[in-house]
């Protein structure tokens, strides 16, 4: 088995209302895929420059996914 194929961040902050909507619609498809595929919760710091424009983000190996996710989106980085 490939666990952790490619590096999966989801960039969040406490105040985020969107980011647990993202964290609930990542989990579900990496769900589909039965441990598979792990991910990190790195919360940003806003005094902080992490290069994160907006937020909730995505990150999957080199592909970006900004704002809130469609399922298809997540689908197509773990495989491109």
């Amino acid at each position: 088995m490939y666990r952790n194929m490619k590096e999966i961040l989801l960039f969040t902050t406490d105040d985020c209302p969107y980011c647990n909507v993202a964290e609930t619609i990542l989990k579900e498809v990496l769900n589909e895929y039965s441990g598979l595929f792990e991910y990190k919760t790195i919360k940003v710091d806003k005094n902080k420059n992490v290069n994160i424009l907006s937020l909730p983000t995505i990150i999957v190996g080199q592909k970006r996914i900004e704002g809130l996710p469609e399922k298809d989106q997540i689908h197509s980085a773990l495989f491109s």
